[in-house]
This record gives structure tokens, C-alpha cells and sequence, in this order.
């Protein structure tokens, strides 16, 4: 008996390798022409007009009279392939395409050791790798990949400074970099730090000897982020990278209608073809506006904003939807809506236990930092927007194929 059970689990495994080689072979192969969007073309304000006639002094100043998202750690990216290739392949091509593959591909080799794990993981991210190819036609922002890309490299760092007795300097150096890099990458991503140095703070009250490298994580920050910040509120009266956040979450909060003119006469487009230029202080106002008027509503009318906010997180995680008209088709779209929706009831599943088994009992390792991760994306993503809510998907599926799960401590 136990003869025919080590047989089954190496033949389970052989299958899974191979499987797993034709996956991480065809994924390469379906995504090789397919393209980002600039960064610097969001809502076609700019374009890459911007990076060809500057030169970097004038380029660092245009930077710095940013107010719209626009990553600047991608633009920058994107302005030296310009300058070195003469477009942004550096980003919108080769990041892009092997970032995809990567995101999808590397949850399944992370538990390539347990067989028939490593088999439903590889099934997982093969369903969803397919449906978001599919899905970010539509709109491809690479930023939508490089975001859960930096997440998941992050979450690689602490499975090694987990695993390991005494954790190496360059775990410290490279977290550190990564969470700097990701705090740059959208306006909402201040909110994933908590969790994130929380748990790095928990890891190191851990292990018995604390590297004085572990400074070393909060450095980029400190020299980086936080002057960039100063930067926003003293020069742009803002927080975040964002001028726009209102008009996003008003999408999300339709029944909130603005009593005043949104109008704006500083709009005039940069170029000609151009959309109208909404990097100016006057869309920051009434975008502060929508803000105050969704906050106000809440708090008037906090019974219909629950109910209203239910419907928003049912709708993102149970209903069809589309972007752009496009969206998985045939079986894959089929298996797509299938494994999406057993991936959610798993998540409420998941934190289900977590409140009957009682919180004071939970093992707070990567599993359970994973399934909070995944839990916040969806929270935020479903009061916060209602049109592209498809593309913001693509980033929750492959935390699934890691397959994370909370434990507990025997009750005593």
C-alpha cells in the first residue's frame, strides 16, 4: 500500500514538472507581442513626445510638477530606453512580458515541493495566466503587473528570511529597495506598507540575533519617499501621487452626484490630440470635492452605504464584467469564472476560521500575510472603482496559486 502511494506521488510529480515546463515554455510564447501602455500616456494628458525632446535636467522638472499618477520610478525607466533605444521597450515590452510570465509563474515553483499542491497551483495560475492575457488587452497599464510583482517578490524575501536562522544583509537591502519601489508605484500603495513592515518587524522579533542591516529596509524609504512627499504637499497640497482619486471612487459611489460645476477652464490639452490636461490644481480641487462629497455621504447615510459597499465587493468578486468589450472567451472564460469564484469563497473561507478559531491563535506567518494581502486588494479595489475593475483582478488571481492558509496554535 505504501508501495502504491510513493509510486502515485512520483508519478503526480513527474506530470507536475511537466506540465509545469509547457506552461512557463507557452506563456513566453503568447505574451511575446503583446504591449504596455507608456506610463507617461496616462489618460493622454503626455506622451512620449516628453521624453524625446528633454534632456534630463528639464525632464527631473517635469517630474516634479507631476500631480497626476504617474509612476515616476517607471518613467524614469521609460525615459532612458527612449533615450537609449528610441522607445519604451525597456518597460512596455521586455519588463513587461517577463513580469507577466513571472507573476504567474512563480507562486506554483514556490511549492513545487509539495506534489499535489504544486499541481492544483499550476492549474490555478495556468487558468488565470490565459484569462489575463485575454483581459489586459484591453487596457494593458503596466503598472497593473509590476504592482502584485513587487508584492510577490516581497512575500519570496520573507519565506527566506522565515526559512533561515539568521537572515542575510542583502534580505534587509533588497526588502527595503522593493517596498520604496512599490510605495512609488501607485497612490494606494501606503496602505499595503502597514501590513507589510508590521509583519518584517514581527520576522525580526522572531530570530534571535537582529542584523544592524535591518536599517537598511526603512533607508530607501526615508531618503526617497518620505522628500517625495514633502515634495507633493509643499509644492502640490497633496498626499499621495494623485490629483484624480475622487473621480475614481466616485465611479464606485454613483448615487454621490456633485451640487457644483466641475468645470474646468485650465484644461487645455499639452498638444494637439491630446486629452484635456488634468494635471493642474483645479482638478485637484474638485477632485478633493468628490472626496468630501462620498465622506459626507457616508456619514449621513451610513445603513445605505453598507449595503451599497456589500454590493460593490459582490459585484467585483461574483459578477461578469468587462473592459473594453474584452474579455475571456470560450472554455478558458468558462474555467476563468469557475476558479474565480471557488478562489473567493476560499478567501471567506479562510477568514472565517480565522474569527472561529479566535485571532489570538493565529500563526502570523507569510500564508496568513498573503491571504490579508489578497483581502485588502479586494476590500479597496471594490469601493474604490467600478469601471476597470476587471484590470485590477489580474493583480489578486496568482496570490491564489500560492495556495496560503491560516494556522493556529492548539488551544490550551
Amino acid at each position: 500500500m505504501l508501495f502504491l502511494k510513493s509510486k502515485k506521488t512520483i508519478y503526480l510529480k513527474n506530470i507536475s514538472k511537466l506540465t509545469y515546463a509547457s506552461f512557463f515554455t507557452s506563456a513566453f510564447y503568447y505574451i511575446i507581442n503583446q504591449k504596455a501602455i507608456p506610463v507617461i500616456s496616462w489618460m493622454n494628458v503626455y506622451g512620449i513626445e516628453e521624453y524625446m525632446e528633454k534632456d534630463l535636467t528639464n525632464f527631473i522638472l517635469f517630474l516634479k510638477g507631476l500631480m497626476i499618477p504617474i509612476p515616476i520610478n517607471l518613467a524614469i525607466l521609460e525615459y532612458f530606453s527612449v533615450k537609449i533605444f528610441g522607445d519604451t521597450r525597456v518597460v512596455t515590452e521586455w519588463l513587461y512580458c517577463v513580469g507577466f510570465v513571472f507573476l504567474f509563474t512563480a507562486p506554483p515553483f514556490l511549492i513545487r515541493k509539495r506534489p499535489f499542491a504544486f499541481f492544483i497551483s499550476i492549474l490555478i495560475s495556468v487558468i488565470f495566466y490565459f484569462s489575463s492575457l485575454k483581459i489586459h488587452i484591453g487596457n494593458p497599464q503596466s503598472y497593473d503587473i509590476f504592482f502584485p510583482l513587487l508584492l510577490l517578490i516581497v512575500i519570496i524575501i520573507f519565506k527566506k528570511i522565515e526559512s533561515c536562522q539568521i537572515p542575510k544583509s542583502y534580505h534587509f537591502i533588497f526588502f527595503g529597495i522593493l517596498i520604496s519601489m512599490l510605495e512609488f508605484m501607485r497612490p494606494f500603495a501606503l496602505l499595503f506598507l502597514i501590513p507589510l513592515l508590521v509583519f518584517f518587524i514581527i520576522l525580526l522579533k522572531r530570530k534571535k540575533s537582529i542584523s544592524i542591516f535591518a536599517l537598511f529596509a526603512i533607508l530607501p524609504i526615508l531618503l526617497l519617499n518620505l522628500p517625495y512627499h514633502i515634495h507633493l504637499y509643499k509644492n502640490h497640497n497633496q498626499l499621495t501621487m494623485t490629483n484624480h482619486s475622487g473621480y475614481n471612487i466616485q465611479r464606485a459611489w454613483p448615487q454621490v452626484m456633485p451640487n457644483r460645476s466641475l468645470e474646468e477652464l485650465n484644461a487645455k490639452p499639452t498638444r494637439p490630440g491630446r486629452w484635456p490636461n488634468i494635471n493642474t490644481m483645479e482638478h485637484r480641487d474638485n477632485s478633493n470635492y468628490l472626496l468630501s462629497r462620498i465622506f459626507l455621504h457616508i456619514k449621513k447615510h451610513p445603513a445605505d452605504s453598507i449595503i451599497h459597499g456589500i454590493k460593490n465587493i459582490s459585484n467585483f468578486l461574483f459578477y461578469q464584467y468587462e473592459l473594453l468589450n474584452l474579455k475571456p472567451e470560450g472554455c478558458i472564460k468558462i474555467l476563468f469564472y469557475i476558479f474565480r469564484f471557488l478562489s473567493y469563497v476560499y478567501l471567506f473561507y479562510q477568514f472565517f476560521l480565522l474569527f472561529k478559531n479566535s485571532i489570538k491563535l493565529v500563526i502570523f506567518n507569510t500564508d496568513a500575510l498573503v491571504l490579508i494581502l489578497i483581502f485588502l486588494q479586494v476590500i479597496l479595489f471594490s469601493l474604490t472603482e467600478s469601471g476597470e475593475t476587471m484590470r485590477f483582478t489580474i493583480g489578486i488571481l496568482p496570490f491564489f496559486a500560492l495556495l496560503p492558509k491560516f494556522k493556529f496554535k492548539k488551544s490550551k
